[in-house]
This record gives structure tokens, C-alpha cells and sequence, in this order.
């Protein structure tokens, strides 16, 4: 017992408040490495999970749905699941108009851009973006998709927006908050080059 090869943590943390979370999830982090120790540990919290883990599997239905590291699953989901299960995701409907070997053309809306992709093939084609990459412009910027800012809401460190647009609606997150935009602007919704995936067909 005092020299255990496997460690499991069962739901560890979820009775505690945010701010002593986040420290003791840190220091189980801090032992095992330490201690050099394999952890098996269970959370439906994905951000704990993102935070411990080394390799991440999830679950559904009993049935593993992808297994890989944090930056693997958050960047790259393989599927509809787990792009809206690990973390915030807009999933919307997109179009591919070429492929070129790993790279794929992709119509959303009326932009476009270019994403990695693995099996896919023009048509129709479901994308997960995610909230932290989107950027709002003025609706006066050249590019982009046209939405209206339906919630604003400030948080301290970031600002989170709900904005419609003809994509449907779109959960950002931004991080300046020192001229947040207001219910009813007219913006521009562009899209970065990360943080953006095919995940169905």
C-alpha cells in the first residue's frame, strides 16, 4: 500500500471549490511525477483532465472513443464527441472543395480556408471550432463571416460572446476586454489557423 505500482483517483476533486482545485490538482500533478508513479485517474472535469494527464482516453458508451495526448484530443478530436466533449466547441457545417493529399479546402460559410485532414472527401463535412481561436472584427472588415453579438458577458480575465451568424451560433471567447463589444454590434467573425478541425462527414 505505501509503494503502489498504479494509482487510481476516482473523481478526486470534485467536491472542492475552483481555486483549491486548481492547486491540488497541480500537487497530484507535482507528486506523481515526482514519485514517478502511473496514475489511472477518472474525471468528467476535461479541464482536470487536460492538466494531469499525459495520455488521455475517453469514453462513450463504454466504447473508447479516442485515445491520444491533451494537445492531440483538444487540437485534433476525431470525431463530433469528442470535439464537444474535451473542451468548448462551435460545431458547424462546412463543405470541402479539394483535397490535396493531407490538406483539405474547406467552405464555411463564405470563407475559406485550408485544414489538415485524415480520410475525408469533398462534400459535405461537420467542423469543430473552437471559441479561444475565433476573432471579431468590425462588422466594416473586408473578410469574414457577418454575425451580431447576441450575449456579452465579462469575466475579469476574458470576455465570452454569443453571436449569430449564418452558420448558426457561435460561443467566443476573448481575451481583451478593454473595449468589449456590446449586444446588437454588428461584427465580422473571422477564423484563425489553428484550434479549427474536421470531425464528420
Amino acid at each position: 500500500v505505501l509503494e503502489p505500482q498504479v494509482l487510481l483517483f476516482d473523481e478526486p476533486l470534485s467536491n472542492l471549490d475552483a481555486k483549491l482545485r486548481r492547486r491540488v490538482r497541480e500537487d497530484i500533478r507535482e507528486l506523481q511525477q515526482k514519485l514517478g508513479l502511473t496514475s489511472v485517474y477518472v474525471t468528467h472535469d476535461q479541464q482536470e483532465a487536460l492538466a494531469v494527464s499525459d495520455r488521455i482516453i475517453v469514453m462513450n458508451d463504454a466504447v473508447m472513443a479516442q485515445e491520444g495526448s491533451p494537445h492531440e484530443l483538444y487540437e485534433a478530436p476525431a470525431d463530433v464527441f469528442v470535439a464537444d466533449f474535451i473542451g468548448d466547441a462551435n460545431l458547424v457545417d462546412g463543405e470541402i472543395v479539394a483535397v490535396d493529399g493531407e490538406v483539405a479546402t474547406v467552405r464555411i460559410g463564405p470563407a475559406e480556408t485550408r485544414l489538415r485532414q485524415r480520410t475525408f472527401s469533398p462534400g459535405p463535412v461537420k467542423v469543430a471550432i473552437r471559441p479561444e481561436t475565433v476573432v471579431l472584427e468590425p462588422a466594416h472588415a473586408e473578410s469574414g463571416i457577418r454575425g451580431t453579438v447576441a450575449k456579452s458577458v465579462y469575466l475579469g480575465s476574458h470576455m465570452e460572446y454569443t453571436v449569430d451568424t449564418a452558420l448558426g451560433e457561435l460561443f467566443v471567447i476573448q481575451h481583451r476586454t478593454d473595449a468589449p463589444m456590446r449586444r446588437g454590434a454588428e461584427v465580422s467573425v473571422l477564423l484563425t489557423d489553428r484550434g479549427v478541425s474536421l470531425v464528420g462527414g
